[in-house]
């Protein structure tokens, strides 16, 4: 049986393959920028807990015209000896949902204007935690560079607009609320050819 599967199956997968245009059997390539920072602070009852990462991946949709970034969730430090090393990634599901994605939404006349100075713009991000997108307008600064953007915000989320829950053992110890601080973080232009 399992042979007679290969037989006719196999040919008939191959043969559809070929049908295909080039265009959709050809994997697009995404330039992500990497060695981006982020600080994620977890508002506590008695003191804020930070957790920072230099792996936020930064890159620039041309045809959304977003900025596009992700975090794994497993590359969240504590800022602090003192801190549980799995809080953040607990707290936010890591193991359910291993990413933070948030989008920018920048026109690109800003990505391709060539200021001498630093330009504050406020700007729509769409933010998925833990499976849920929320949409919030926030100032986003853009300074000047010859083959980059570079760029930063700061973001307050509240865990239940996002029906997030926090977990029973931090309960006593956090508020709910979320921050995300981005400092120059940058995405590269690709070299032109």
């Amino acid at each position: 049986m399992k042979k007679l599967y290969h037989t006719f199956f196999l040919p008939l997968l191959l043969f559809g393959a070929l049908l295909l245009p080039p265009k959709v059997l050809a994997q697009p390539v995404v330039n992500y920028t990497s060695g981006n920072n982020i600080l994620l602070t977890l508002e506590g009852v008695a003191q804020p807990y930070n957790f920072t990462s230099s792996d936020l991946l930064v890159f620039y949709n041309r045809q959304t015209q977003k900025l596009e970034c992700r975090l794994n969730l497993a590359n969240l430090l504590p800022a602090s000896d003192t801190l549980p090393a799995t809080m953040a990634y607990e707290v936010l599901y890591g193991a359910k949902y291993p990413e933070l994605f948030f989008s920018i939404a920048v026109p690109i006349e800003k990505i391709n204007s060539r200021t001498p100075y630093p330009q504050t713009i406020n700007s729509q991000i769409s933010i998925m935690l833990q499976g849920v997108t929320n949409e919030t307008v926030a100032a986003i600064q853009f300074s000047p560079d010859e083959n980059a953007i570079i760029f930063g915000t700061t973001l307050n989320l509240l865990l239940e607009n996002f029906q997030a829950s926090i977990p029973a053992k931090y309960l006593p110890l956090l508020t709910g609320r979320v921050g995300l601080t981005i400092r120059s973080a940058r995405w590269a232009r690709p070299p032109t050819r």
